[in-house]
């Protein structure tokens, strides 16, 4: 929650709260907030850093999603999905 400042007083904006990969919607662009789990190496050699631009494609299925990051199309399964968290 951020405290901003709206003239006579304070009001609370929620900040944009990050979401597991595999949660998002299909749409333009998303952040990596951060990766987490045993698959953070792999997904980090995938281009799946803190700070990127990635964007979800597609859902094929419930287990997997296709997304692009760096102008690349990878195939994730919804157990690596969720371990990278975007906003």
């Amino acid at each position: 929650m951020i405290l901003a400042n709206a003239g006579c007083g304070f009001s609370t904006v929620a900040a944009a709260a990050a979401m597991p990969l595999a949660a998002a919607p299909v749409r333009p662009s998303y952040l990596v907030d951060r990766v987490s789990g045993g698959d953070r190496r792999r997904l980090c050699e995938m281009g799946l850093v803190e700070g990127a631009s990635i964007q979800v494609v597609n859902r094929r299925t419930r287990d997997m999603l296709v997304v692009r990051v760096g102008g690349c199309r990878l195939a994730l399964a919804r157990g690596m999905a969720d371990c990278v968290w975007v906003r």
